[in-house]
């Protein structure tokens, strides 16, 4: 335990010995009260040391600390010059000891006060270390110039005649070399500035989270100061913005996560700043101009009433965007809601979980989401906020979202939004896992309903088919043998027998071919007609053009597949064809399969007239009727078109 509090120890003990510097200037201000703020300035010494102190305690690894304890502790000096050497040799009689050394000694040390904060102290925020090897080249020209610099001023008599009376205790010589000294030394200090915060904004451009905050943070702390110290010298400027350093740094460097609520405030505030004074020297001007004279006390406070009320609901729009640049919409839970029911309804199915998780992270600032089901491995759990998905009182998973920075946790608002959008999140979960499930049953349904198709196929075709046959074949072996010789009660039965039997045969091959093809089953209607096209050719190249069709009846879309391959099947056997073309699109509530070819053709028949070319057409124009269609055909030396206009409901 020692080695951490004895650092500590002497950060305090520099903070106490800047305090009593800032009691004796406040008690030679009281003696002496032409400093006017005097003591409010003297007064950032301490603030320094003290804020150094508790980074020292804080973070003893990281030098910001010493270095506003050494900045601190400069200023303090500074004011002890000024009090105790001022009051010590222009009023104290007799003189106080040592004072005429400690007014010289002091007299500059609130050049490396005022500055170091500016250069160094940017170089190594907020790790406390030099981001890379060849910073030290500015730095090391900074500090150099500034020791340069601060003793080559205390050492002059100008310098001493500002705190003290009589002559200072050192002086150098009025030489050439001094002079040239000072001007290497300003020249090295302001490029060495320069150099730092050129390479500082670079660095500011290249960082990611939560660096760029924290350095985007200092900057627009320090810059201002630097030009109101420059270039505004009234201390009522330049002592509030000298005052934030320090609790910037701290914020920066131990609680960074609070910088996004320090930025939402300054973003409201600075807009709503800007905007009351430009309206207000706009409405002063027009009504300066209307009156021709300048405003009076009361006119004034009435148009800064009058901004100030104009201005009353653009506050709360300014603070909602600023919460939601910063936070997302942990003010705006329906709005969160709603924007994720709006995504996840215009998703596809495939991307329905991504933008659910999308608008979680949208809505939380969070660099990212997921969601792991019941048996899924666990996951790391390391900066995540874990929130359970529940559905109709089952669990459906965990919804994991991260932080949106190491060690910045959720607040009670982002907890609270969270669990808004969970159970929106939850049915989504839900749904695909219901969809997931269904998708299965419906594969396990048709490969169950494959295999008993199959074995019915098999069972007709090898067993019950064959059987039937042979018995066609026994009748008709009786008839032979009888050959005339049975009786007319024998042969009518026989004959009668026959036919039975035939028709059987007939029954059986009806059934076997009115089972539902399975390539529909498999790919679907129109990629089964292009996979039959794409094995016809080597006869004869064909073509599929197809639109969108809607869901179709299952004994529709069977019969359609029929007649395609039927017709497909003839062109390839029979027509002689170069090419055919098969187009499938649904016109006025019905299904149109046409198939064409360039063959020979063989005249022309409509559905209703005669019926050329065999078995082939017949079974066509079967199919198409039994489901309340119709088959037209066209044939001629160009070629054959067959087209089955289907109904697209079934009957």
């Amino acid at each position: 335990m020692r080695p951490r509090y004895l650092p500590t120890g002497a950060a305090v003990t520099a903070t106490l010995l800047c305090a009593a510097a800032v009691g004796l200037s406040a008690w030679v201000d009281a003696r002496l009260p032409e400093s006017g703020a005097g003591v409010l300035s003297d007064a950032i010494g301490p603030v320094y040391a003290a804020t150094g102190a508790l980074l020292v305690h804080l973070r003893p690894r990281n030098s910001i600390g010493w270095l506003l304890v050494l900045t601190g502790l400069l200023g303090a000096l500074s004011s002890t010059a000024v009090a105790y050497g001022g009051y010590g040799t222009r009023v104290a009689d007799p003189a106080w000891p040592l004072a005429a050394v400690i007014a010289q000694a002091g007299s500059m040390a609130w050049l490396p006060a005022a500055l170091l904060p500016a250069t160094v102290l940017v170089a190594v925020y907020p790790s406390g270390r030099l981001p890379a090897r060849w910073w030290r080249w500015p730095v090391g020209a900074v500090v150099s110039g500034l020791l340069v610099v601060t003793v080559l001023s205390s050492l002059s008599q100008s310098s001493y005649d500002d705190f003290a009376s009589g002559t200072a205790p050192v002086l150098l010589p009025e030489a050439g070399w001094v002079v040239g000294a000072g001007v290497v030394a300003g020249l090295a200090i302001a490029a060495g500035t320069l150099t730092i915060w050129a390479a500082t904004v670079l660095r500011l451009a290249r960082a990611r989270s939560p660096e760029r905050q924290q350095l985007a943070w200092l900057l627009c702390v320090v810059l201002p100061l630097m030009v109101a110290i420059f270039f505004i010298p009234s201390p009522w400027v330049w002592l509030p913005l000298a005052m934030m350093v320090p609790g910037s740094i701290l914020i920066g460097v131990v609680r960074y996560r609070l910088l996004g609520i320090v930025v939402s405030r300054a973003l409201v505030y600075a807009a709503l700043t800007a905007a009351v004074v430009v309206l207000y020297l706009a409405v002063a001007t027009v009504t300066a101009a209307a009156l021709g004279r300048t405003l009076s006390a009361v006119p004034a406070a009435v148009a800064a009433a009058l901004i100030a009320v104009a201005l009353g609901p653009a506050r709360g729009r300014l603070q909602a965007a600023a919460d939601r640049l910063v936070y997302g919409r942990r003010r705006d839970p329906v709005g969160a809601v709603t924007e994720l029911g709006d995504r996840v309804a215009t998703a596809e199915e495939a991307d329905l979980l991504p933008a659910a998780l999308g608008s979680v992270t949208a809505a939380l600032r969070a660099p990212g989401a997921v969601v792991t089901r019941p048996g899924d491995p666990p996951t790391e759990e390391g900066g995540t906020v874990a929130m359970p998905l529940r559905v109709g009182g089952r669990d459906v998973g965990t919804l994991h979202v991260t932080e949106r920075h190491p060690g910045e946790p959720f607040t009670a608002g982002d907890l609270r939004l969270l669990a808004a959008l969970a159970p929106q999140v939850a049915v989504v979960v839900r749904a695909l896992e219901l969809a997931g499930w269904l998708e299965r049953e419906r594969d396990r349904v048709l490969t169950a309903t494959h295999a008993e198709r199959d074995r019915i196929r098999r069972d007709l075709h090898d067993g019950l088919g064959p059987s039937l046959a042979g018995i066609g074949l026994g009748v008709q072996a009786v008839q032979a043998h009888l050959d005339g010789r049975a009786d007319d009660p024998t042969a009518t039965l026989l004959a009668r027998l026959k036919d039975e039997v035939d028709a059987a045969v007939g029954e059986v091959r009806r059934i076997i071919d009115g089972l539902r093809p399975q390539p529909l089953d498999d790919v679907g209607f129109v990629a089964a007609v292009r996979r039959h096209a794409e094995a016809l050719a080597p006869s004869v190249p064909v073509r599929v053009t197809a639109e969108e069709l809607p869901p179709l009846p299952p004994d529709v879309e069977t019969a359609a597949y029929r007649i395609a391959q039927e017709a497909l099947t003839n062109v390839a056997r029979h027509a002689g064809a170069r090419s055919a073309d098969v187009e499938l699109r649904a016109r006025d509530g019905r299904l149109e399969v046409s198939v064409g070819d360039d063959g020979t053709g063989f005249g022309t028949a409509e559905a209703d007239g005669p019926r050329p070319g065999g078995v082939g057409l017949d079974s066509m124009r079967i199919r198409a009727q039994a489901v309340g269609g119709a088959l037209t055909v066209t044939s001629g030396p160009g070629g054959t078109r067959v087209v089955a206009g289907l109904p697209l409901e079934a009957r």
